[in-house]
């Protein structure tokens, strides 16, 4: 059985995805350094591009991810009972990532370490400033079909944000991005020890070493660097993303097809524009929020791993796009879509097979 197990709960938009390509990359030298990150035996299974455990958490959590239903949890019941395996039968330390675990609540935490059944737990919170990670979140709600606007989302977070974070499932959000009630949660509710690191976004090899000082293996600092990994999107690209989607009437498979290409086509540009910023008017709640939170994140039992200043706004006064950026994104979506090659119905596909067949 595992002697610890080391749960890397990474809120959204803080380098989870690369952090994670590192840690696949680098399994071999964290089981020479007594540490197993387990590789589910199904993660190829679907999108995913890099091994990790938010899916299997799945199949013990389920419905506490407000966006699983029952069906999907009992599903990756059995990708939970593999992982808990190999963590059980490894002698050392056991890694786990799963950034979906930072939006859990307490009742939801207890079951899981319960489930662990180890008595040292530490987590590692891998975080950065709101004003970085929310253009990001919007941007990625825009990528996933919604076509909301960046006023208009913000106006959304910050009705959530006054919810009760503990009983109210739709403000999961906020349960991530407040971080000292994050580290409170898990504190009360058994963890030994918490590590918040903080990333101001670039170099990301200051990322991987202040993360690998949180996990205990300084002499996989240097390692090298995993491939680059979530390209954003620029505020004109954005804009004309989501209006396609507020006018796109597609079945969601042809729907998410045809934002892929776009989506890639986008990020061949040279001369892209402007990225997402907070909106001026924005900026004082920004900080006000921003400092409430760092205020109590310091009387918590947390231990800051970076600088805590990576996480106050460094707020942007970036000019909107122009009309001539959004008509150039518009335009390369466009060629996009007119070079997209249609799927074959399946009635084309079996006539295609026939003719073949025939003599």
């Amino acid at each position: 059985m595992a002697s610890k197990i080391v749960l890397h709960i990474g809120l959204q938009k803080s380098g989870t995805t690369f952090l994670q390509h590192m840690l696949h990359a680098n399994q071999k030298e964290l089981a020479e350094a007594g540490i197993c990150y387990p590789i589910p035996r199904d993660w190829t299974r679907g999108k995913r591009t890099v091994p990790n455990h938010e899916w299997s958490t799945y199949g013990l959590l389920g419905t506490e991810y407000p966006w699983v239903s029952e069906r999907r949890g009992a599903r990756e019941s059995t990708s939970w009972q593999n992982v808990l395996t190999q963590v059980k039968t490894w002698p050392g330390t056991a890694l786990l990532s799963a950034e979906a675990l930072s939006v859990i609540r307490t009742p939801a935490i207890r079951h899981l370490l319960t489930c662990l059944d180890i008595d040292e737990i530490e987590v590692v919170i891998t975080t950065r400033s709101l004003d970085r990670a929310l253009p990001s979140l919007w941007q990625q709600h825009i990528r996933n079909g919604n076509s909301i606007s960046f006023h208009d989302y913000l106006e959304g977070l910050a009705r959530q944000r006054e919810k009760n974070l503990e009983d109210d499932p739709t403000a999961h959000i906020w349960r991530a991005f407040t971080l000292n009630k994050l580290v409170q949660r898990w504190s009360k509710s058994g963890a030994t020890k918490i590590s918040v690191v903080t990333t101001p976004g670039t170099p990301p090899h200051l990322l991987w070493q202040r993360f690998t000082r949180a996990i205990n293996t300084p002499a996989l600092a240097q390692a090298p660097l995993a491939k680059e990994t979530h390209t954003g999107l620029t505020a004109p690209e954005t804009l004309i993303l989501a209006s396609l989607n507020a006018t796109l009437n597609s079945p969601k498979r042809e729907a998410d097809r045809i934002r892929q290409t776009i989506t890639e086509r986008f990020q061949t540009r040279h001369h892209r524009g402007g990225k997402v910023t907070i909106p001026p008017e924005w900026h004082p709640r920004l900080t006000d929020w921003t400092e409430e939170d760092l205020t109590a994140l310091q009387q918590t039992p947390a231990h800051l791993i970076g600088d805590i200043n990576d996480l106050r706004p460094n707020i942007d006064q970036s000019n909107p796009p122009t009309p001539e950026e959004t008509a150039q994104a518009g335009a390369e979506a466009a060629l996009a879509l007119a070079r997209l090659t249609p799927h074959p119905s399946p009635l084309r596909r079996t006539t295609r097979r026939l003719r073949r067949l025939l003599p």
